[in-house]
């Protein structure tokens, strides 16, 4: 008795297995409002991007910044100090540059109020390296 109504197999060997990268295992998925989901379309629309790529390379670039600890209330002593030092100098300044108009005295500390945040910053950054346990292993 043959058997004619099995059809032939499909294939001749079992189909490959597709494997997904190793490197992106699981998926994320978020809900945005429409403004922000507009933005983040607008965003990779500008950068030749989907939307995931683009999501994707904004969430590994916010993992590799710095991380930035709460800034702390400094302490109020310390502070009348440094405020009491301030105005010493700037009275001392006027005081002994009687020939400086006090336009300019006032443009030296604007000039130095423009650049005492950054500069604080940078010497705290300087400070932060220097203290990590490999920082003079290089």
């Amino acid at each position: 008795m043959s058997n004619h109504r099995v059809p032939p197999p499909l294939f001749s060997e079992p189909p490959a297995k597709i494997e997904e990268p190793s490197f992106r295992a699981k998926t994320l998925a978020t809900r945005l409002p429409k403004a922000e989901m507009e933005a983040v379309e607008a965003a990779a629309s500008a950068a030749n991007k989907t939307c995931s790529e683009w999501l994707r390379d904004a969430a590994i670039a916010h993992l590799n910044r710095p991380v930035r600890t709460k800034k702390s209330t400094p302490d109020p002593t310390l502070l009348a100090e440094i405020v009491g030092l301030r105005s010493i100098v700037v009275n001392l300044l006027a005081a002994v540059a009687v020939d400086l108009p006090k336009e300019t005295i006032q443009r030296i500390v604007t000039q130095a109020d423009s650049v005492k945040q950054g500069k604080a910053e940078e010497i705290l950054r300087r400070l932060e390296d220097q203290s990590k346990p490999d920082a003079g292993e290089k």
